[in-house]
């Protein structure tokens, strides 16, 4: 009936350093023991004492109010006693997901109906750590799978709100008709099976057996879940809309099955979900890897109809898309397509113009002889900073971008995050780097590349991270050929660099350039006068850019400013700021910022900024093509990636690890653990 082992190590691992916790023996109705205990010995001895057979022993999961040891059920167990209510709840400690065969009550699951638990509580398992969540322990609660998630929240009706929610979109998901996700679960006092106690629903036979509960799987680096995390998965339920076939409501309503019928849109069962049905469908209609139930489209009993992909590259699209992808003028709008013009054409060259000293009918042209000139469409490379290519567009080829900001401020942090974000869309970039070592700046790189849940804590130190060899070689390997970095070791004399990247842009074919920073450079080939030098310095930067179609982006730093940033104070001669087509000013959040920012930026916006917890501010200061000016682009750092996020929740996966399965936490490690720790399940 108990397996000490497991037992000891469940409250190890759920209840450590001699933590309060109620302990629940349920029989038959209405036959409820309860008991605190602090200790695992103590328990054990009273837990000996009972005859369990038939009977079901649970334990509370958060941190409860200590004054309930003074209770008369104190380090043993009586029938009947008062047992914990949410109101004695101190924390939210978990995010528990219970993956429950349905079956009769009172019956235990089947050795098909478990089977097909542990497959979906690996289907959630997937779809979280995707969206940023840390791994979590998983357990067997007999009958089905449990996912604990260790979350820190304060116990209040907002957070309680919150993980009902969760517990929702999990429902809405991955339920289906041989397993569901328990969305009653949410309340503060909630009770899950004692871990190393015999699970005993029903008649203990071949075909439904009692199985031992067990943990079977606890992270090494067992890490708490941000909040912000959870918002984000609650923020994805999918929105209900009444449709119409005009969307009018005087017409008859829409005939989902119909519209799913000519439009090619199959599907394999239907199952029944609160309020209405769910399609299942063969694939997504955004993706179609995304097989097997991975998307439904809902149909509810008021008419409404939603959809949901689980997977998080689809996590954005609604009912709403996927009509408007088969009928794109259902709304009076026609929807419109981000273009993936991507990669440098490579039967275009661009070499340097021809010096013609007399004047020829090509001296000048008209806009007709312009327009039919079959000259290549200007190209914008992304920089995958969201509310910034929103703005801006991305950054256009053949032009310059400069970048500014105060010490500290995030600047090379945002240029290597850009490398990385390029290289994803398939760009190709050269970079200079004057102030790191080329391993340095690799290290840095792979880091953000890395994200928190490839990135190693050194246990030495606070910030003290580290990415281990085999996620650097993997990392590597998919930027090989994309990202070059310049070899310090050369020295930093630009007339013998520039002349290198005309070769160096050529010869890869690259479409960004990034010099970090332009302090470095040595211009003392060009004038003896700093500002003539550094005027020289950006003109031959535009012509290098004109003349090979890329983008070049160059770090000015600031003078001395006791104030606000601005761009003229930018360091440099005035040339600089008026040969560059955008000039960004990166902003750290502190209080030099909030002192000094108030007095320029307008209160309403300035509140806003304060007021939503971003670390970073791009300030847009010109932007040659669009006009965008003054305009503050919230970004979000985290530390132990290095990343600067657009959200808070923001968890981006890189192409890299689609097939890296080495060193992440995957569902092949947990049931290589589960069959270690009990020879007697198979998955």
């Amino acid at each position: 009936m108990i397996d000490e082992k497991i037992l000891r190590q469940t409250l190890a691992v759920l209840k450590p350093y001699n933590q309060l916790f109620e302990v629940r023996i349920l029989g038959k109705k209405p036959e409820v023991y309860s008991g605190y205990f602090t200790s695992a010995d103590t328990l054990l001895n009273e837990l000996h004492k009972f005859n369990l057979k038939g009977k079901n022993c649970f334990i509370t999961l958060n941190s409860i109010d200590s004054a309930l040891y003074s209770r008369d059920q104190r380090d043993c167990f009586i029938k009947g006693g008062t047992t914990t209510s949410d109101n004695n709840v101190i924390s939210l400690d978990w995010l528990y997901v219970d993956v429950d065969p349905i079956r009769p009550s009172g019956t235990s699951s089947t050795d098909e109906q478990l089977e097909h638990s542990k497959k979906t509580a690996y289907k959630i398992f997937t779809a979280l750590q995707e969206r940023g969540f840390s791994n979590p322990i998983t357990a067997l609660s007999g009958n089905g799978c449990h996912l604990l998630y260790r979350i820190a929240l304060k116990n209040n009706k907002e957070n309680q709100e919150l993980i009902k929610k969760c517990l929702a979109w999990m429902d809405m998901c991955f339920s289906d008709d041989v397993v569901s996700i328990d969305t009653s679960v949410f309340n503060p006092s909630r009770v899950c099976c004692l871990y190393g106690t015999l699970k005993q629903k029903g008649t203990n036979t071949t075909d439904r057996p009692h199985r031992m509960t067990r943990i079977f799987y606890v992270p090494p680096d067992l890490r708490t879940t941000d909040k912000a995390y959870l918002i984000k998965i609650a923020e994805e339920m999918p929105s209900e809309q009444r449709e119409s076939y005009n969307n009018k409501g005087r017409s008859p309503s829409l005939d989902i099955e119909k519209f799913m019928s000519d439009n090619g849109i199959t599907f394999s069962k239907t199952i029944n979900v609160r309020d209405g049905i769910a399609y299942m469908l063969d694939e997504c209609p955004f993706d179609s890897g995304h097989k097997n139930g991975d998307s439904k489209i809902f149909r509810y009993n008021n008419g409404a109809i939603a959809f949901k992909c689980h997977h998080s590259s689809c996590s954005h699209y609604r009912w709403q898309d996927v009509r408007q992808k088969y009928d794109p003028e259902c709304y009076n709008r026609q929807k419109s397509v981000p273009s993936h013009n991507y990669n440098r054409d490579s039967n275009i060259s661009y070499e340097e113009p021809a010096v013609i000293e007399k004047y020829t009918p090509e001296t000048f042209r008209t806009p007709l002889q312009i327009l039919t000139a079959n000259e290549p469409e200007p190209e914008y490379i992304k920089t995958g900073i969201t509310v910034l290519d929103a703005e801006i567009n991305g950054l256009p080829k053949t032009e310059l971008s400069l970048i500014s900001g105060l010490r500290a401020s995030g600047k090379s942090t945002l240029l290597a995050q850009l490398l990385l974000n390029v290289t994803e869309q398939g760009y190709t970039s050269i970079c200079y780097s004057g102030e790191l070592s080329n391993r340095k700046y690799t290290d840095w790189i792979f880091r953000i590349a890395a994200g928190h849940n490839f990135v190693t804590s050194t246990g030495e130190y606070n910030n003290g991270y580290f990415v281990t060899t085999e996620v650097k070689q993997q990392i590597a390997e998919w930027m090989n050929g994309k990202l070059w970095l310049y070899n310090n070791k050369l020295g930093n004399k630009f007339s013998q660099i520039s002349q290198w990247l005309r070769d160096a842009i050529a010869d890869k074919k690259a479409d960004l350039v990034i010099l970090d920073n332009m302090m470095i450079l040595d211009f003392s080939d060009y004038s003896k006068d700093r500002y003539e030098a550094q005027k020289q310095f950006v003109t031959e930067l535009l012509h290098i850019a004109q003349q090979t179609n890329c983008h070049i982006c160059f770090v000015a730093h600031p003078r001395k400013s006791f104030g606000f940033l601005r761009l003229e104070d930018v360091s440099g001669a005035n040339e600089i700021v008026n040969l560059v087509s955008q000039a960004f000013i990166v902003h750290r959040v502190n209080a030099d910022f909030e002192r000094n920012a108030s007095q320029i930026i307008p209160k309403a916006e300035f509140d806003s900024i304060v007021s939503s917890t971003a670390t970073n501010i791009i300030d847009i200061a010109k932007d040659r093509e669009g006009g965008a000016q003054d305009v503050y682009i919230k970004l979000w750092y985290e530390p132990i990636s290095k990343r600067l996020r657009n959200s808070v929740a923001e968890f981006h996966v890189y192409p890299w690890q689609n097939d890296f399965k080495d060193t992440q936490i995957t569902w092949d490690d947990i049931k290589k653990q589960e069959e270690c720790n009990a020879e007697s399940i198979s998955i």
